[in-house]
């Protein structure tokens, strides 16, 4: 009975009473569900956790819509996007496909990653795409920055393009002396200048490449004229003057001679006429060069003037590219001289003294007259080629270095254009005229 009384047995054993009630209320609940299921006729009652289910389904299908709805938007976004990045990657392609420069994109390797047309056509490649820049630019000879400086080779000009790609570094308007595979001499403005992508990555180096061949053969010869100019300004009263000294050097020499003065006397006597022969050739070539030419232009024919000039000189000339009755017009006196002078000059570069064979060509090109002669002589070594018309320059040793200056100053005044090209095979010299000759010295031919 004190069992009884402990208060603690007392709760365990209601709380046993409670969960055995429970447990029989719970059975005889489930049995009587049961039966209402089982019973025909009656409808099952819908379980309130049904409306809950149906709404989350309802829910979610909703979300399952809008998600496909956002896809589909994201889809037309990212086809206008598409459409935008075609429709400006055409217009670049046409924008560089039609530019007259030349533009060409090197990758962080240095090689040709793009070149547009005008690119291909300057350098003189087929397609340089895949070539290194050490292969795009084997051809130059030289290079110079914008301010004139020299950087020299073709080595420094890849190493430009690598100090854009690494440092950043823009060159601009680099002057290179240029030769493409073909063999054709071209005179390049180069400009380099790293390309980045927006998020910053470098791209590699945009290359804009023009071809200033004309413009920088127009300028050497502007600079030549104005050079001549002040020249023969300058010199042409102090030639004269000196001159008329030779004159009466060379008399007292040639009268100590008909004396029948001793050996010695005889002997310096002599070498003074030789020397003062010698400067008036140089002084009368002088003032000829110096003088006003006077031009009297006039209908010439181009194959008989070369034959008479050729007879003159002691060359072989050979004229089969020369048609008969090709018209020329100029002064007959100064184109004669400048012929004579440069069919002489070939006859003097004969090797080992032999005879020199000078083949000339001519035809009409547009409004030109171009007449080509080439010469089989030992040639002109490379680097005097760029003073070869520059008065006083000779590499002869009894030279005076002016008669291929007088040759630039005929051509020139009559509006024409004159070229040199020179190897270990013989000299091309390259004459241009206008077909029609006008302006300052002479009026217009019909």
């Amino acid at each position: 009975m004190k069992v009884l009384t402990n208060p603690v047995v007392v709760t365990m054993v209601l709380l046993g009473l409670a969960g055995a009630l429970a447990v029989l209320v719970g059975f005889f609940l489930i049995r009587r569900m049961r039966r209402q299921l089982l019973s025909p006729g009656v409808q099952p009652q819908r379980l309130p956790s049904m409306e809950g289910e149906t709404f989350a389904a309802a829910a979610f299908q909703g979300v399952i819509q809008r998600l496909k709805e956002q896809e589909k938007e994201l889809n037309q976004l990212r086809q206008r996007e598409r459409e935008r990045a075609e429709a400006s990657e055409t217009i670049s392609a046409a924008v560089l496909s039609n530019l007259a420069s030349g533009v060409l994109l090197f990758n962080p390797s240095g090689m040709v990653r793009q070149a547009n047309q005008a690119a291909r056509g300057v350098l003189g490649y087929a397609s340089p795409i895949g070539l290194h820049a050490r292969q795009l630019f084997q051809g130059a000879s030289s290079v110079r920055q914008e301010t004139g400086e020299s950087v020299s080779s073709a080595a420094d000009l890849v190493e430009a393009v690598e100090l854009a790609l690494r440092e950043g570094r823009t060159f601009r308007r680099l002057e290179v002396e240029y030769t493409t595979p073909g063999g054709v001499a071209r005179v390049l403005g180069v400009t380099l200048s790293r390309v980045r992508a927006g998020s910053g990555e470098a791209l590699g180096v945009a290359c804009l490449v023009s071809d200033l061949t004309e413009i920088t053969n127009l300028e050497r010869q502007m600079r030549l004229r104005e050079n001549l100019a002040s020249l023969g300004e300058m010199s042409a009263g102090i030639a004269h003057e000196f001159k008329n000294s030779l004159a009466t050097i060379s008399g007292y020499a040639q009268m100590l001679r008909t004396e029948n003065p001793p050996e010695t006397v005889q002997e310096f006597s002599g070498k003074i006429v030789s020397e003062t022969n010698h400067l008036t050739r140089i002084v009368t070539d002088f003032l000829n060069f110096a003088r006003p030419l006077g031009l009297v232009p006039e209908p010439l024919e181009a194959r008989v003037l070369l034959e008479e000039c050729a007879q003159e000189c002691g060359v072989d000339l050979r004229l089969s590219e020369v048609p008969s009755g090709l018209p020329l017009i100029g002064d007959r006196t100064a184109l004669r001289q400048a012929f004579s002078n440069l069919l002489r000059n070939s006859a003097e570069s004969g090797k080992n003294g032999m005879r020199v064979t000078v083949e000339v060509s001519a035809r009409l090109e547009g409004t030109k007259m171009q007449i080509i002669l080439r010469d089989n002589g030992a040639g002109i070594p490379q680097e005097h080629l760029p003073r070869i018309f520059l008065p006083f320059f000779t590499t002869k040793s009894s030279g005076t270095g002016l008669g291929l200056a007088l040759v630039h100053r005929i051509v020139t005044e009559h509006g024409g254009e004159i070229g040199v090209g020179s190897d270990a095979s013989g000299s091309t010299f390259t004459l241009s005229f206008p077909a029609r000759q006008g302006g300052p010295n002479g009026p217009e031919q019909g």
